[in-house]
This record gives C-alpha cells, sequence and structure tokens, in this order.
C-alpha cells in the first residue's frame, strides 16, 4: 500500500516492519535496529529529498524474508551518504540492507533469512525428564513394543483378506483371533505407556515451570516492564503445558509410523512397481505438509505474540475494575479490549484458514492418487498380471499408507510446536532479549548504610529505543545510620535514586557505592538482603495477613509480628477483620483501604529489621494522626538504620536532620528544612505553594 510521507506514516511503517520481523522469528535487537534504521531513513527522504510518496513490500518464504522500501524522488543514497545514526544501526545489522534507483524510485532492499524454530531447545527439555527418569524411560519402551504390535495389524489384515477371497473360513477365525490379540495387546500398552509417561510429563512440568519462574526473578525490570506481563505469564502457565502436550502427540503418532514398515514389506513382497509408486506419492505429500508447518511458523508466532498482548491488556483490565468503574471508562476499555481481541482472534482464524486450504490440497492429492492407483491396478487385472486377491490386498494397504502419513504430518506439526514452546520458554532462560540481573561476587557481613551517588546518569528506555533522561550528574552522600529525604517536583527523579540503590535500574554512569563498595560489585544477598523499600503503592498479595508478613521471614514469629504491626499502628485494624490475622485480604489487597496497604507493607518491612529501609511516599495515603504515629516509630528508629524517605508534602519530611532538594535530575540544594528555606529560592517557591505561607 502506497501511503504518503508523513511523519504519522513513517512510525506507522516502522512498527509494521518490526511486526513483520517479529513473526518471521528475528531476533528483537535486529527488529528494533532495523524499524530504527527505516525510520531514519524515511525522515531523511522526507526533509532532504522532495520525495512525497512511499511504499513497503513484504516478503517471506521458506528461504528467505524481504522488506522493499520504494520511496519516490530524486536519486538519493543514504546507506552510501549517510548520517551518524544511520551509520550506527547499519553497523548493528548482521545482514546489510542495498540501495538502488528504478522508475524514479529509491529502493532499499533489506533481506535475510527467516528463522524456524531451534529444535535443539527440545534436547533441553528432555533433561527435566532426570528426576523421573525410570517412568519415561519404561513408557518409552512400552509405546515402541507397542510401535511393534502395530507392525502386525496390517500384516494380519492382509491375511485375512486373502482367506475371503479363497474362502477359507479356519483360516479368518484364525486370523482374526491374532487380530482381536494385537488389539487388545495395543491398547493395553497404550494405556500403562500413557500412565507412566503423564506421571514423567507432570515432574517435567513442575521441574521446567520451577526454573521458568526463578529466571523470570532474574530478568531486569526495565525488561519486564518493557514486555509486560502477558508474555511472562503465557509462557509460564501455556507453554509449559504445551511442551508436554507435543511430547506425548510425537510419541503417539510415532506408534502408527512402525505400520510403514510393515506395509513397505509387505508391498516389496507383493509388487516392487507398486512400492516405489507408493514411495514417489508418500515423498510428495509430506513436501506438502514440510510447507505447511513452514507457513505454520509464521502464523505461530504472530498469533501468540497478539495472544501475549491481549493478556497482559485482560489482565491489567481485571485488576483495575474498579477504578475503570469508578472514572466510568467501560465503554473506552471495552474498544481497548475488542481491538486486542479482534487482532488475537483474527490471527488464529487466518491461520487456521491458511492451514484449511492446505488439508484441502493435501486431501485433493489423496484424491487423484487413489483414482491413479486404482487405475493401475486394474490395468494390471485386465493384462493378467495380477489376481483380484492381490489387488485387494494393495488396495488396502494404500489407505493404510495414507492413514500412516496423516500420523507422520502431526509428528512434523507436534515437532514444529514442540520447538516452538521450547523456543519461547528459552528465550526467558537465555535469550539477550531478555536480560538478566547481574549481581557481584563482594559481600559485607555487616552493612552499615553508607550511601553515595558520585556523578550518576540515568534514562528510562522507550519502547522505540529512545531514552528520557531523568538523573544529570547527580552526586549525593548519606552517612550510615541519618534520616534523610529527597524532595522536589514530581518526575525531577526522587524515586529514580531508590531504584539505582536497590538495583532495580543501573545507571548508565557514574557510580552508587554501599558502605564504599560499588553496589554493581556486591553479591544479591549484601544488596537486596539489607535494604528494605516500601513503595507509595506497595503490592499486597492475596494471602492473609499473616502470610503477607511471613512471606518476607519464614522464621517469624507471632510475638515479632504483632510488635511490627503495632509500631506501624495495624495491629488494630487486622484485629477488627473478620478472621484477624488470618483473613484473607484479596488480589491487591483490595478488601483493605489505601492507608492500611501502607501501614501492612510498613510493617512487612519492619519485621527483617534490615539496616537500610526506603520509603518512597509510603505514609502519603495515611491520616495525620496516623502519620504522625509512624513517624514517631520511624523516629524512634533514628540512628539504628539509614532511613531515606521520598515525599512530595514537604510537610512530613520539615524535621528530617537532612534534606536534598532534588530539581532538574540534580541536587539543588541541601540541609535542614530552614537551611534550605535560607540559601535555595526554589524550594522556598515550593515550600511556600504548598503551605500558602
Amino acid at each position: 500500500m502506497i501511503m504518503q510521507l508523513t511523519r504519522e506514516n513513517i512510525m506507522e511503517a516502522s512498527a509494521q516492519a518490526k511486526d513483520f520481523l517479529d513473526r518471521n522469528g528475528v531476533d528483537a535487537k535486529t527488529q528494533l535496529r532495523y524499524s530504527l534504521l527505516l525510520e531514519e531513513l524515511l525522515i531523511e527522504y522526507l526533509s532532504e529529498n522532495e520525495s512525497r510518496e512511499f511504499e513497503l513490500i513484504f516478503k517471506s518464504n521458506l528461504r528467505n524474508i524481504s522488506i522493499k522500501l520504494c520511496v519516490d524522488g530524486k536519486s538519493c543514497d543514504f546507506l552510501k551518504n549517510k548520517t551518524k545514526i544511520i551509520e550506527r544501526l547499519l553497523g548493528n545489522l548482521p545482514d546489510k540492507p542495498a540501495w538502488s534507483y528504478k522508475k524514479q524510485l529509491n529502493v532499499i532492499t533489506y533481506s535475510t533469512k527467516p528463522i524456524g524454530p531451534d529444535y535443539s531447545n527440545v534436547f533441553k527439555v528432555l533433561k527435566y525428564m532426570a528426576k523421573n527418569k525410570k517412568s519415561f524411560v519404561i513408557g518409552t519402551v512400552l509405546r515402541f513394543v507397542q510401535m511393534l504390535f502395530n507392525i502386525l495389524e496390517p500384516l494380519i489384515s492382509a491375511q485375512i483378506i486373502v482367506a475371503y477371497s479363497g474362502k477359507e473360513i479356519n483360516k479368518i477365525f484364525m486370523f482374526a483371533l491374532l487380530l482381536l490379540v494385537q488389539a487388545a495387546g495395543n491398547s493395553a500398552l497404550n494405556y500403562f505407556a500413557s500412565r507412566l509417561l503423564r506421571d514423567s510429563y507432570g515432574n517435567m512440568m513442575k521441574e521446567l515451570k520451577y526454573d521458568l519462574t526463578e529466571n523470570i526473578l532474574q530478568i531486569k525490570t526495565e525488561c519486564m516492564d518493557e514486555k509486560g506481563s502477558g508474555v511472562f505469564t503465557q509462557r509460564l502457565i501455556n507453554e509449559t503445558t504445551n511442551v508436554a502436550d507435543h511430547i506425548d502427540e510425537v510419541l503417539g503418532a510415532s506408534t502408527d509410523l512402525f505400520r510403514l514398515v510393515s506395509l513397505a514389506v509387505a508391498f516389496a513382497v507383493i509388487s516392487v512397481k507398486m512400492l516405489a509408486f507408493e514411495a514417489v506419492l508418500l515423498v510428495i505429500y509430506v513436501l506438502i505438509q514440510k510447507a505447511h508447518t513452514r507457513n505454520l511458523t509464521d502464523d505461530s508466532r504472530r498469533a501468540r505474540t497478539a495472544m501475549e498482548k491481549h493478556t497482559s491488556f485482560a489482565g491489567e483490565m481485571v485488576r483495575a475494575h474498579r477504578d475503570i468503574k469508578l472514572m466510568h471508562c467501560e465503554e473506552s476499555f471495552i474498544t481497548k479490549i475488542k481491538g486486542s481481541i479482534d487482532e488475537s482472534v483474527d490471527l488464529v482464524t487466518d491461520m487456521r484458514v491458511r492451514s484449511m486450504k492446505f488439508i484441502l490440497l493435501r486431501s485433493q492429492f489423496v484424491g487423484w492418487t487413489n483414482f491413479l492407483y486404482m487405475a493401475l491396478l486394474a490395468l494390471q487385472m485386465s493384462v493378467g498380471s495380477m489376481t483380484p486377491a492381490t489387488a485387494l490386498v494393495l488396495f488396502n494397504y494404500n489407505g493404510r499408507v495414507y492413514s500412516c502419513a496423516s500420523s507422520l504430518t502431526s509428528i512434523i506439526t507436534s515437532l514444529h510446536n514442540l520447538a516452538l514452546s521450547s523456543e519461547r520458554i528459552y528465550q526467558l532462560m537465555n535469550s539477550s532479549d531478555y536480560e538478566k540481573e547481574i549481581f557481584g561476587e563482594k559481600h559485607i557481613d555487616s552493612v552499615k548504610g553508607d550511601i553515595e551517588l558520585k556523578d550518576v546518569n540515568f534514562a528510562y528506555k522507550r519502547a522505540n529505543g529512545s531514552k528520557v533522561p531523568v538523573l544529570r550528574g547527580i552526586n549525593l552522600h548519606i552517612k550510615a545510620g541519618e534520616f534523610v529525604a529527597f524532595v522536589g517536583q514530581s518526575g525531577c527523579g526522587k524515586s529514580t535514586i531508590l531504584s539505582l540503590l536497590s538495583r532495580l535500574y543501573d545507571p548508565d554512569s557514574g557510580e552508587v557505592t554501599l558502605d564504599g563498595c560499588n553496589v554493581r560489585e556486591l553479591d544479591v544477598d549484601t544488596l537486596r538482603g539489607n535494604i528494605e523499600m516500601v513503595n507509595q503503592m506497595p503490592y499486597i498479595f492475596n494471602m492473609s495477613v499473616r502470610e503477607n508478613l511471613s512471606v518476607v521471614r519464614e522464621s517469624l514469629t507471632e510475638e515479632e509480628m504483632i510488635s511490627a504491626c503495632k509500631i506501624a499502628c495495624i495491629h488494630d485494624d487486622i484485629m477488627k477483620l473478620p478472621q484477624g490475622y488470618d483473613t484473607i485480604v484479596g488480589e491487591g489487597g483490595i478488601s483493605l483501604s489505601g492507608g492500611q496497604r501502607q501501614r501492612l507493607a510498613l510493617a512487612r518491612s519492619m519485621v527483617r529489621d534490615y539496616p537500610i529501609i526506603l520509603l518512597d511516599e509510603a505514609t502519603s495515603a495515611l491520616d495525620n494522626i496516623t502519620q504522625s504515629k509512624i513517624r514517631t516509630a520511624i523516629d524512634n528508629m533514628q540512628g539504628q538504620r539509614t532511613i531515606i524517605m521520598v515525599a512530595h508534602r514537604l510537610s512530613t519530611v520539615i524535621n528530617c536532620e537532612h534534606l536534598f532538594f532534588i530539581a532538574d535530575g540534580k541536587v539543588l540544594a541541601e540541609g535542614t528544612h530552614q537551611e534550605l528555606l535560607d540559601k535555595c529560592e526554589e524550594y522556598r517557591a515550593l515550600y511556600k505553594e504548598e503551605s500558602g505561607v
């Protein structure tokens, strides 16, 4: 489709290119680099080449995928006469685009090889069978024995046909009895094999989910923010289950394949010519299915990605249902979720429609080959080179060949789905698209709580790769045991500093130190095991109050729990709940008020007695009386812990011994409340605005 060269259409084209590369299995970094390159090229043509229109042409086949960009206007090769941004993006692309000029069009073609599922991941999945290897091995052996039983079935059936043709009644009964024994044995073997394998699959899923959960919790915060919860939820719940199902499908369908062995032997004994004919037809049949599977790879990735996005949005809608109702924006959300439903369902429907086309082609192929096969049998009978009994046996075998071939196509499809599910699981575990947190090896036995930021710069990354600067060369020092506060306008970087201290994010440059050591060098126990952070909107789990407190410290005693709750001024509220400390508070603590959730989170932070406490607007939802009590509890901890509070209301922190006034990503001034009033005009203006003084 030809589009006008506008900035809105440039962004749309960039998104289309990224989506096309994504569903063809291209890694996330290459997707982003090419989409940004495309964006930069179009901007250059828009600004310097008097271009007015452009077109993107996408092509995908078994050997190659390509994106062709056609821009009208005079000849201009921005791949050769490149800007610094284009040069940097080109340097990072594994495959380089090519430029040409045809019919008043600048044509830039980017080609790369499609990436199918990585089948090596299937073998990685099988290692999870190790803990229940005995069941898997015995189950697989029984499947193999079942395959041998299946070899007998077409041979016995052929003998029955011959016996019927010769009216040999005794043989008919004898072979019928053998067929009954074969069927009974096959059913018994199938039951016991399935039972053992299902036990093995269950253990495999447990171990796989355990590992995947651990890996998800190690992924960097910024990556989880960017990807959305649907990606992780879908892969943890659905893909792990799919892996077990697809393995079972492969083993189940494999039993039918062994019938092909007996059929091939029977064909060779009766007619080598017909065996050769069947072999040619079977190869063509498999090639059709292979093309179908390649098409499925493209469609499946796209459909699963859309489903992950839909799951993320649906999850947000359910979690925020109260706010949606109170804001009376149901129609807006219904419209948005309809869009995600339409996209995910339409993609699945399109995938199945295309799949039906291949199934139709396959069915037509089988129909025509059956006609040709019957004609060949009739021709041989007419010239006397084949008896009617032999023709009947071969005709019966022909039908069984396609039945077995259907199992072969099921194996191909199941292997494809197994590889795709395994790939999506191992992306979370090993792919550079899902970067993991990396901690150092240095351990501090007794953390004091001395904190310093030296020339720290930090910017949040947008989805399109651009950055939003937040901290600009910030410097500050907090002594061990101090009670300090960060104040300033919204968006100045106060909460970001806390995230850097706990290494939810890492600075782009500069250094954050704890007791003189760079936090990058410290192990996770030193860092996360000594810093307690309470957010403005803490997450309360859908558990009892008792479990919400003991989840951070399993050895918590009843006395310690009650003491922490009394300090946080939440004990009396808990005792008024239906089951007291055993009351389930709902997802996100929905049955509690905002102030109760904050106080419960404060109590949770106190049960661990960590030397550093970070409070990010942790008392914003409290009334003045409760806030005063909490402040008294915090004052009682002064000198014992390093306490850092982020506050928008200056009234909550004016009694702090040290304030840092943050503005434009830097420490503009520091000191006591009175010192800042005396020497910092911006702080004075902020205080006057809030207090009305």
